[in-house]
């Protein structure tokens, strides 16, 4: 009996423990079924916000492509306009809504069916296909590159012209053009001397002492050339691979005109050194530079002062060619009358190193008659001694090169 009741209460014992485990069981897989029905409770909330807010969306979406697109029908087709007149309006505005910003770019996705015999598709939707086509065949897109860069020489050159004619009778004397490009030169310096000091600050930066290295403004023209600080760093100095050929050019030519701007130290440039190396015309050393120039060609007593037979004085003893002669005889004469009346404002018979450093200055209507002649002398084609729209367009490269354009790269390349 004592064996029976203990083996009795060891099985009480054991579906105690058991009914126990079973109850703790539940209560957790209970648990565990709450929180995934708040879980999915909480999604399906979610869910239709989310479904309210798109429907509000696609209302305004809709909307907005009535908006954009004003001719379209009942049952959403395209309705073709039926008159110019609402074609036109169509057009204008449909070029309203492309000058302004639009978030979600709705107008992207209208189609307009091709119908040659009603509907034109505006300028920019021509373009763009012209665009599209050219991706296909390897010859077009470099016709429509030319063709655009066509066009835009002659607005530059219709746009200088203009300003050019003072008159305004559609034609530009040699006066009018020295006029406009004086002006363009001096606006030029001006602005390169107002700008140098903003643009020194910003090459010296590695240490901030005054001083430009060449380290400072090779990091700085790669910056200028769009590289990152990452592409500086592993940049090839030597070859300038990571660059296009005209960067390249530009590069060695501030290489070789560094040493012609440090004067005072070989490896650093002061600010006004710097202004000589960007823009040795706007320099005033350089000007000195070329006065002493002048000076050591016609300054022949020493005197440091020119006189009238000095400045006029071409050494022509020795040549025996009389159509040379003739030529530099014609020079002479031009050169005593420009030294009369350019450089001896005073009339005194001297030019010392004052009236010699005006007289080299670009500033002065000199350099810019003298630009101006030169370029008639290369375009008027009827030797007229006026100059029409056609033919500056049909000599385009010569005046985008020149200084009544390009005036920064053309002082550049000449000094």
């Amino acid at each position: 009996m004592t064996f029976v009741n203990k083996l009795s209460k060891s099985f009480r014992w054991l579906r105690c423990s058991t009914l126990c485990a079973i109850l703790f069981y539940m209560f957790f897989i209970g648990l565990i079924l709450h929180s995934t029905s708040t879980r999915l409770q909480q999604q399906l909330k979610e869910q239709g916000s989310s479904s309210s807010s798109s429907s509000s969306s696609s209302s305004s979406v809709t909307q907005a492509d009535k908006k954009v697109a004003p001719n379209v029908g009942r049952n959403g087709a395209q309705r073709w306009p039926n008159s110019l007149q609402e074609l036109e309006q169509q057009q204008k505005h449909e070029a309203k809504l492309r000058s302004q910003p639009v978030a979600n770019n709705l107008d992207a996705g209208i189609e307009y069916p091709q119908h040659p015999a009603e509907y034109k598709p505006p300028p920019q939707k021509v373009q763009s296909a012209a665009a599209s086509n050219a991706s296909k065949s390897p010859n077009q897109p470099e016709t429509v590159i030319l063709a655009a860069s066509n066009v835009n020489e002659k607005q530059i050159l219709a746009k200088a012209f203009k300003r050019a004619d003072r008159n305004h009778d559609g034609i530009l004397s040699i006066q009018e053009m020295g006029q406009y490009i004086n002006h363009r030169i001096v606006e030029h310096i001006d602005e390169a001397i107002m700008n140098n000091v903003r643009e020194f600050r910003r090459v010296d930066i590695g240490p901030a002492d005054g001083l430009i290295t060449w380290d400072e403004y090779h990091r700085f023209f790669l910056r200028e050339h769009g590289m990152t600080e990452a592409d500086i760093d592993e940049h090839d100095e030597i070859r300038h691979t990571a660059l296009n050929r005209r960067a390249r050019e530009d590069m060695m030519r501030d290489k070789a005109r560094w040493s012609e701007a440090a004067r005072t130290d070989l490896f650093t440039l002061t600010i006004d050194e710097y202004l000589s190396f960007r823009h040795p015309e706007s320099s005033v050393s350089n000007l000195l530079e070329l006065v002493d120039d002048l000076l050591r060609q016609f300054d022949q007593d020493g005197d440091d002062q020119l006189t009238l037979e000095e400045f006029s004085d071409l050494n022509v003893d020795d040549d025996d060619d009389l159509m040379r002669k003739s030529l530099i005889s014609k020079t002479l004469v031009e050169r005593r009358e420009e030294f009369k009346r350019i450089i001896d404002k005073n009339h005194d018979g001297k030019a010392d190193r004052g009236k010699l450093l005006n007289y080299v200055n670009p500033k002065t209507p000199r350099y810019a008659l003298q630009e101006a002649a030169t370029l008639f002398s290369l375009c008027d084609e009827n030797k007229d001694e006026l100059l029409t729209l056609k033919e500056m367009t049909d000599h385009a490269e010569i005046f985008l090169q020149s200084k009544m354009i390009d005036t920064a790269n053309s002082f550049h390349t000449e000094f």
